[in-house]
């Protein structure tokens, strides 16, 4: 969808913000306006720095200028290497390998913000049938910009035989 401007230069009828097509200079339009008289955005009487800096206070995706854009969901990636399972969530990534007591289940976390930061993550591995276990790992005082890992074995052979393709599913991501 590009954007531009609908002006009738008609006397107090002032331009309105039209959605019309997708463009990469929205804000050179929204901020140029459009008027008959000087730069006041087609308002009679009112002042030319009024009114640009009302129109490029915000852009056209409703955003202020200066706020950091919302972070996209993670795409969740699977691989395998060997009997390991590994999936990957954003900044955690879970391998699990097959073992005769039970899953060895290393988790690592990478924290990508300013701050140190506490990690609750919730595992659950499982063999799609009737063999599910779960693994609680909490990783806390991950630096700034820095990774942490932890690993558990989880479950066991009294759940039955260990499963040589695990299932693994990454249930929770608490931080604070």
């Amino acid at each position: 969808m590009r954007f531009g401007m609908d002006c009738s230069n008609t006397p107090g009828d002032p331009c309105t913000y039209v959605p019309r097509f997708k463009s990469p200079l929205p804000l050179t339009l929204l901020a140029a306006g459009c008027s008959t008289e000087g730069g006041n955005g087609g308002t009679p009487g009112a002042s030319p720095a009024a009114t640009g800096s009302a129109e490029a206070a915000v852009t056209p995706s409703g955003e202020t200028p200066g706020a950091p854009p919302p972070d996209p969901d993670p795409v969740p990636s699977f691989s395998q290497d060997g009997t390991t399972r590994i999936p990957r969530y954003g900044d955690v990534e879970v391998k699990a390998t097959p073992k005769e007591n039970g899953a060895v289940t290393p988790v690592t976390v990478h924290n990508d913000t300013d701050e140190s930061a506490h990690y609750d993550i919730v595992v659950h591995i499982g063999n799609d049938i009737d063999w599910v276990a779960t693994g609680t790992f909490r990783i806390h005082g991950v630096p700034a910009h820095g990774s942490e890992s932890e690993a558990s074995t989880v479950g066991g052979t009294h759940l039955g035989p260990i499963p040589q393709r695990p299932k693994i599913s990454i249930d929770r991501i608490p931080t604070y």
